[in-house]
């Protein structure tokens, strides 16, 4: 008798094994299963099939709000645009600015900025590369409000550090280096500009950081513009999250405050 139920068990549990088979050890059953030789350490879906990687894709819209004692108030109205696919991410911007005064307000179309970048990880060390360009929508020349434009093509270079001390808290450092496009009314020289300062995550959806930050100008014989910045960025969810950044000036020439709103979504 109980070998009657060995031999049993042993022919139901041979049945079970035959009826279920999973050849590439995917989890799903062979029956099921459209992509039969898929790596075993890789995520499938519900048909055995590798899930697809697009890339991430983040849409930025803001203004940034400047405000001075002796000169009028600016703002603009601002897009970014970045698309990520592993460590190669590509960008598009742009602008249009307002200048108000007393009596009524100038809008400006804002050039166009295009640029692509790789990441490197090496442990606790991050580093990005950048190059890109600004394509001049306004051909004018403006000597009074180079922020808008300058009427010129530029190329633009930049190199990305960022180090991680410890689980919350990071250092980081930027560099990044123009070459001015040529004019025939106003001689422009390349500018470089650069940042350095320190970050932590406050919570897991707060983050907040600190900087100093400088710019040469596009003018000879004009002073550099340098600022500290306070930056804050604040998840509502993995799809939705804001940035506010305040800049002061500590030269004598830029507007002395900075304001920077900014809403995103990662898709």
């Amino acid at each position: 008798m109980k070998l009657q139920t060995i031999v049993l068990s042993f022919l139901l549990f041979s049945t079970a094994l035959c009826a279920y088979q999973d050849y590439d050890i995917d989890g799903v059953e062979d029956s099921k299963d459209r992509c039969s030789n898929t790596p075993f350490d890789k995520r499938v879906d519900s048909f055995g099939c590798s899930k697809s990687y697009y890339g991430v894709l983040t849409l930025k819209v803001g203004t940034d709000i400047s405000s001075d004692k002796e000169y009028e108030q600016t703002s603009n109205l601002n897009f970014f645009l970045n698309y990520r696919y592993n460590r190669w991410n590509i960008s598009i911007s742009n602008a249009n600015y307002t200048i108000f005064d007393s009596t009524n307000s100038d809008n400006k179309i804002g050039d166009l900025y295009i640029s692509s970048g790789c990441l490197f990880k090496n442990g606790k060390l991050s580093t990005k590369i950048n190059i890109g360009t600004k394509l001049a929508i306004d051909k004018s020349e403006i000597e009074t409000d180079p922020t808008t434009t300058t009427g010129k093509n530029d190329y633009l270079t930049s190199l990305n550090f960022n180090y991680l001390l410890q689980k919350r808290q990071n250092i980081f450092l930027y560099y990044g280096y123009t070459f001015r496009g040529d004019s025939e009314e106003v001689e422009y020289q390349n500018t470089h500009s650069y940042s350095v300062g320190s970050g932590y995550s406050i919570t897991n959806r707060w983050y907040s950081a600190i900087s100093y930050e400088s710019s040469s100008s596009i003018y000879e014989d004009t002073d550099s513009y340098t600022a500290i910045s306070w930056f804050n960025s604040y998840s509502f969810s993995k799809t939705f999250f804001t940035t506010i950044n305040y800049s002061h000036a500590l030269d004598e020439i830029s507007y002395d405050s900075t304001i920077s709103l900014k809403l995103g979504v990662t898709f």
